[in-house]
């Protein structure tokens, strides 16, 4: 959303005051954990796959660029999420490669791929 928002010359639209956190994790990392899991030996097992670290919604909109536009905070929308990746570096040797600034920056030089995607309308 804040890519197409960038691109369409618009403030990003954030919920809340920023403050709460995410677990972002790349795409290639999650392919990578699919990958992995999907020739593991093993089954029957749930694991999360994440950075097992959080960042601000803030921290993500000061890294993309732009202003920004605060909306209310939505019922129940949770502080901080991020997923607990001990089982899953334990059973598959898996963990993230990209970091979350990388990630971003990757995201931004391809921006171009978001040019029709749909930005937030309230």
């Amino acid at each position: 959303m804040f890519l197409a928002q960038k691109l369409a010359g618009k403030p990003f639209t954030v919920v809340g005051d920023g403050t709460q956190t995410r677990d972002f994790t790349f795409v290639t990392d999650v392919a990578e954990a699919f990958l992995r899991a999907a020739e593991w030996s093993g089954s029957g097992e749930i694991l999360n796959v994440g950075s097992g670290d959080t960042y601000s919604i803030n921290r993500l909109v000061e890294l993309i660029g732009g202003p920004v536009s605060y909306v209310p905070k939505r019922p129940g929308e949770p502080d901080s999420t991020f997923a607990d990746c001990g089982k899953i570096q334990r059973l598959l040797q898996w963990q993230p490669t990209v970091s979350f600034e990388d990630g971003v920056r990757i995201m931004v030089s391809e921006i171009d791929r978001w040019r029709d995607a749909p930005v937030w309308d309230a």
